[in-house]
Parts: C-alpha cells; structure tokens; sequence
C-alpha cells in the first residue's frame, strides 16, 4: 500500500513539474483542462501543497495598491451592513466571525472599529499575513478613522513592533475547517458571519451552513456573496461560461475537491439551504452569464430585457442540451444568474423555525 501511494505522489509531481510545457494544450481541449486541474488538486488533496489554486502561500504587493484595496474593504464592509441591516451604530458589542477573509483581515477590523465585542477570521488556506504590505495597508485603514474607532481599533490589533491580535478582542484561525473550530470560536455566542467569494470553494457547503447555525445566536445572521462562475477553469480558455457544469460528477470532484475551485452550487442549492435551515432567507442576484461586472444593483428577481437579453439566453439554450441533468432541468432564470448575496437570519426562537 505504501509502495503505492508513493508512486502515486511521484507521478503526480511528475505532473506538476511538466505543467508548464503543457499548459498550453489546455487552451485547445476541454480535457486537457480536467486533467490539469485533477492533477492540480490532487497535490493539494496529497498534501503536498497547502494553497488554493493560482495562490501562493505569502505575498508582498506594492504599497501603491494601498488606496484601492482600502476602498474595497470599506465598500464589502458597507455591504454586509447594508444586507443585515445594520447601521454602523448597531456594531457594538456584537461578535463577528469571517470565513475566508484571504490575505487582508480589513474586513474584521473594520466591524472592530466600530465597537465589535469580539471578531474572528478563519481561513482554510491562508494564514495571518505579517508583512511590510500589511502593516501598511492596515496604518491606512486606521488613518480614514474617527478618534474613537481609532481606540477600539488600536485595542483590536497591534501593528508595532510586530503586527499581532490582541486575544481579548480578536482570533484569527488558518488551515482548519469551520466545522472543526465551534469550540474554539464558542457556539451560539456570534451575532454575524460574513464571507466574500468563499462558501463556493468548499466543495460540499452543507456542514459549513450547519456549522454557521451552531455559532449564530438566535436573531444572529449570516451574509455571504457567492460566486457561481468556475473561477475561469475554462472560460479563459474560450470555453462557454458554463462549461463546467457538463463535467460529469465522479472526475469534478477530482477537479476541485482539494483545492478551493468552485463547488457547482447554483442559486437553486441555496433556496434550499435556506428552507432547510428554516431561515428567514433573501438571495440578491448580483452578476448575469458572460458579464464581468456587476448589476447596478443586486436585485431579489432579475428583469428580462434589463438585467439580462437575449443573447444571454440564446448562450444558455446553445449549451443546455449538454448540461448534467439537473443543472438541463433548471430555469433560464436560475441558470442566467453567475453571482448572488445569501442573507439569512435565525429565527430568535428556534421552535419557530419547525
């Protein structure tokens, strides 16, 4: 067995290190561009390698891509208020937890310094970035501040002589699962969790959702934009967008499992989650088949001849006839939909909820 495994990791680096010479057959063929990607994933699923696809362990970027990335933090923060429905105001004394916040833990800080109690970040494959960038990024954030965010913020997070959390008011978790961590995060004791372009790369979202309920308290929400593209696996190489959703599951599941490429679920998966978990649930369409930008406005049901035409519609009957089965039975509607905002609220009395 051992002998085994061992010639399978060797022919798997083989793999790897020959990707290069034949990355760009991918360009020309639907399987060249399965088999890179089980390849791929499988040094993930190996261990071998800890980070998601496309995605290095550490990074260093220049300070003068500081400004945006402020303004996008502020911009994703003033979405999760927007969608719960708080005011800054109603942030003190909550708890809040993000999953996946990648290599910037704005988001937190920025619930910090507006009197959150308590915040988390979890990340399956990044661990708390330290450098130059960081602390520098992190200085900017603190500088757009009134005096008494500054407070909360400073008591949050250390940013000389090393950048640290302070344990009182902050934790940041890396390479473990959510549903490994209700411990250590405290069940029912957070008001939010939160996520940006995450809950599609866990390949099977169910035990995360169940997770989230554990840790909500009740009246506690949840809101995570989601992305249902397949991250460019085929799409940037000239394939329909929807390409992905025809690969059959049992060699998918080799695609992605390891290594953080998106799950498959559509809009349908997260009705259901919603009705399952008996929330009080919104979805907001925020992003239409073969665009790459964003509707003006996400929108609870999209406008025929508006948010999307029919050239968008006659992309999806082109390729419906070679979807997998149940993806052929979903709508127009459903299908047409490449982005969503997933807001669901516990009820405050679960019996409620039954």
């Amino acid at each position: 067995m051992r002998k085994k495994l061992l010639i399978g990791l060797a022919f798997i680096a083989i793999i790897v290190a020959s990707y290069p010479v034949w990355k760009p057959f991918a360009k020309r063929n639907k399987w060249f561009v399965i088999a890179s990607n089980v390849g791929l994933d499988s040094v993930r699923r190996f261990g071998l390698r800890s980070e998601q696809i496309g995605q290095d362990a550490v990074i260093s970027l220049p300070e003068s891509q500081i400004p945006a990335a402020v303004r996008n933090i502020q911009h994703i923060y003033g979405q999760y208020l927007r969608y719960c429905g708080w005011a800054p105001t109603a942030v003190a004394g909550r708890r809040i937890l993000e999953l996946g916040p990648g290599f910037t833990i704005g988001v937190p800080l920025m619930f910090a310094a507006d009197g959150a109690s308590f915040v988390a970040g979890l990340d399956k494959f990044v661990r708390l970035q330290e450098g130059p960038y960081f602390v520098a990024l992190y200085t900017c954030i603190r500088e757009t501040l009134s005096n008494q965010q500054k407070a909360a913020f400073d008591r949050t997070i250390s940013l000389q002589p090393k950048l640290s959390l302070n344990p009182q008011f902050a934790t940041y978790i890396d390479h473990k699962e959510l549903t490994d961590s209700l411990q250590q995060l405290g069940p029912g004791t957070f008001d939010m969790i939160v996520s940006n372009a995450v809950i599609e790369e866990i390949y099977d979202p169910a035990p995360v959702f169940e997770a989230q309920g554990e840790l909500l308290r009740p009246g506690g929400i949840m809101v995570h934009r989601i992305d249902l593209r397949d991250y460019g696996m085929f799409s940037k190489y000239g394939f329909h967008p929807l390409e992905f959703l025809t690969v059959p599951d049992w060699i998918y599941r080799r695609m992605v499992e390891g290594s953080g490429q998106p799950n498959r679920r559509l809009i349908d998966y997260y009705r259901e989650v919603g009705a399952r978990m008996g929330y009080e649930t919104e979805i907001y369409a925020a992003k239409v088949v073969s665009s790459d930008t964003d509707l003006p406005e996400p929108r609870r049901k999209l406008r025929p001849g508006i948010d999307y035409s029919e050239r968008q519609l006659k992309m999806i009957a082109e390729i419906r006839p070679r979807l997998l089965e149940r993806y052929r039975k979903l709508s127009d509607a459903d299908l047409v939909v490449q982005s969503i905002v997933f807001v669901a609220r516990k009820p405050l009395n679960r019996a409620s909820a039954n």
